[in-house]
């Protein structure tokens, strides 16, 4: 009895510490992505939304979320992890700014990604890239709705907010989708590997 105590224990341990290396993985994986910048038309792009989707569809919704929330909990504590800090400040006033509805759908994009591989709509590349296509367009609602607070609402917000970033995104899509179906052919069963088996189709 006390052996499987101390055996059950010793996997507690070992599986919280590998939940939280994977926390610390994903968040400064993120941190990277949003200082990183890759020449594009019509405007330069970070690789976030990328990363954000490929969280959702490789580690599902829950870890893939909750590596978003962490990193947003980051910068409201101040840590330069945001795209553009520094110069410019992290904390309550940048999430707070235009581009802080962004940030929650970051939150929601990475959930629904999870939800939808899960669920079995990503087992083709078709399938793949469609999924990451509709969780980063999730991340238009809220931002949009927010930067709209500052800019307006009409063409001056989609001009702001959503026509420079589109093709990039459908890009940034298409990416994760098939990167997502090539680690898939290598490790079956992605993107359920915390005990839930995907649902059949």
């Amino acid at each position: 009895m006390y052996n499987n105590k101390v055996f059950v224990g010793r996997n507690v341990v070992a599986t919280l510490l590998g939940e939280a290396l994977i926390l610390i993985a994903g968040t400064i994986l993120l941190t990277a992505s949003a200082k990183a910048q890759v020449p594009f038309y019509p405007v330069p792009m970070t690789l976030q939304t990328l990363v954000v989707v490929a969280l959702g569809l490789f580690l599902g919704p829950v870890r893939g979320s909750g590596i978003v929330i962490a990193y947003i909990l980051q910068g409201l504590a101040g840590y330069p992890v945001f795209a553009g800090t520094p110069p410019a400040p992290s904390g309550l006033a940048y999430v707070a700014g235009p581009t802080g509805g962004y940030l929650a759908g970051f939150a929601i994009s990475a959930f629904a990604a999870g939800w939808l591989a899960r669920k079995g709509y990503a087992k083709t590349i078709p399938g793949a890239v469609t999924v990451a296509v509709v969780a980063n367009a999730l991340i238009y609602i809220p931002g949009l709705a927010w930067l709209g607070v500052f800019t307006g609402y009409g063409e001056r917000l989609l001009m702001a907010g959503f026509y420079p970033f589109l093709l990039g995104d459908l890009v940034k899509s298409a990416i994760a989708g098939l990167l997502f179906i090539a680690a898939s052919m290598v490790v079956p069963g992605l993107g359920h590997i915390s005990g839930e088996k995907p649902e059949k189709k």
